[in-house]
């Protein structure tokens, strides 16, 4: 009898290895590249072209503008990118036909800061003596007619599936010059200069088929807004303002929002990659590793915020290789929810544990990888949410410089109209009486009375309230109260 018993705990025991190993088997075998293929298809399509002719196209254009005054800067651009694709694909670079040390103007944000950054930036723009500011629009006139001629060319991202950033930190000090020499002849001047940024970059940040275009555009629309901001804050404001301002502080648009291709362009790269066995130069590492740091500093975004949307090689917690199709159709799925949320304007995007909940995961693969890497777009989000606030509170500084029946600001932010309310919480914006600030609470959205250490806040001149007229009195009425 004990005998029979141990026989059969024995084949129950082979029985269940079998079954386990025919289990692991089937998920392996499921898991070649054809079923991540699958899975990943509609991911990898590069997006079409809306402009055919490279050397008429203002993403590179942008890429060569501090080019040697001889080069055109669209094709010395389209060439560096030509040759920063091979890179990508050779582990040692060979010497290339063009490359950025042919970008011969460098710019430093410094001498430009303090005037751009000042309480009353107009007054400083305007300053008629040899200001470091003045200095550097003379020095760097090229540079600006570049920059205005960029400002009315199409703009197609080609950067889908490629690893290159533009040259931020130098865009971003032509942007400051080109803006504040506008001012400087004129406030019409000026503004109109704001209207075709604002403008362009709007479109950047719409067409941007990755996510460091996608960062650079916001930098440059809250680089815009926050003058905007300051210059609306001052006791006395030129109408042109009044007028114009609402039309450039536009909330943001679902297309604007979209996190939909440059996700898709961080699945292209780690198929890439892994189909290229991970190897990268390492030239252009370093370089890209530079331009990512700037980036990351004047966006005020967390060091590892690139690092944390990176694609994971699918690996899992027993070091067995796992591209399995069931793993690749749950990040398919994953994406696809945060896509749908980015677009929907939501006020945050899934979690991969919500999206786990909702798809069936074979038993091994859920026991070998409990608990799938989860790329973070939770903080490029927040940025974007924090650019659609930063719009929507220099929109309200303008609209409560009205003067109103109203007297009550919340009353008044209350009844502005949901798209003017703070898209952190769907609710009104805040007022802080004591310190004369409007705000939002941010994206820990908790109400720290306008500190902007946690809350997005700007300074705001409330319009003296405009009495109803008094309905004519009757003359008896009149004359009783006489």
């Amino acid at each position: 009898m004990g005998s029979t018993y141990g026989s059969m705990k024995h084949l129950t025991i082979v029985a269940i290895v079998l079954w386990f190993l025919f289990q692991l088997g089937r998920m392996l075998w499921s898991s070649n590249d054809q079923g991540l293929d699958e899975a990943f298809s509609k991911f990898l399509d590069a997006p079409q072209r809306s402009v055919a002719n490279p050397y008429h196209n203002g993403y590179f254009y942008l890429l060569g503008l501090t080019a040697a005054a001889p080069l055109d800067p669209a094709r010395l651009g389209y060439e560096i990118w030509v040759e920063e694709s091979k890179e990508a694909r050779r582990s040692e670079p060979d010497e290339s036909r063009a490359n950025r040390s042919d970008l011969a103007y460098t710019l430093s944000p410094e001498p430009a800061r303090p005037e751009w950054e000042a309480d009353d930036p107009l007054n400083e723009f305007r300053k008629k003596d040899d200001s470091p500011l003045r200095a550097l629009t003379s020095k760097h006139q090229i540079l600006l007619t570049r920059y205005e001629h960029w400002l009315g060319m199409p703009f197609d991202d080609w950067g889908f599936g490629r690893r290159i950033l533009p040259l931020g930190k130098d865009i971003l000090t032509i942007h400051r010059l080109y803006v504040a020499e506008g001012f400087s002849l004129s406030t019409m001047q000026g503004l109109e200069r704001l209207r075709k940024e604002l403008q362009l970059w709007r479109t950047v940040l719409r067409e941007a088929k990755t996510i460091g275009t996608k960062v650079l555009a916001q930098v440059v629309i809250t680089d815009n807004l926050q003058l905007l901001s300051r210059i609306l804050a001052k006791p006395t404001v030129d109408k042109a303002f009044m007028t114009m301002g609402l039309q450039l502080t536009l909330p943001l648009s679902e297309s604007e929002y979209s996190l939909r291709w440059p996700i898709r362009n961080q699945i292209a790269l780690a198929v890439k990659d892994g189909r290229a066995g991970g190897m990268r130069s390492h030239i252009q590492m370093d370089r890209r590793a530079l331009d990512e740091e700037w980036l990351l500093q004047t966006a005020n975004l967390p060091a590892h915020a690139f690092d944390s949307i990176e694609h994971p090689s699918a690996r899992s917690t027993l070091s067995v290789i796992l591209p399995s199709g069931q793993a690749a159709k749950t990040y398919a799925a994953y994406y696809d929810a945060v896509i749908k949320a980015s677009e929907n304007k939501a006020k945050s995007l899934p979690r991969m544990e919500d999206v786990i909940g909702t798809i069936q995961r074979g038993l091994i693969e859920s026991v070998l990888n409990p608990h799938p890497i989860e790329p973070d777009w939770r903080i490029f989000h927040h940025q974007l949410v924090e650019t659609d606030t930063r719009l929507r509170l220099a929109s309200l500084q303008i609209q409560l410089r009205r003067p109103s029946a109203q007297m009550a600001v919340p009353t008044r932010l209350a009844e502005v109209g949901s798209q003017y309310f703070d898209p952190f919480t769907g609710l009104p914006m805040l007022w802080s009486p004591t310190q004369q600030k409007l705000y939002s609470v941010g994206k820990d959205r908790l109400d720290d009375g306008g500190d902007p250490t946690f809350d997005i806040s700007v300074p705001t001149i409330i319009a003296q309230t405009q009495l109803k007229p008094e309905p004519q009195a009757s003359t008896t009425a009149r004359a009783a109260r006489r």
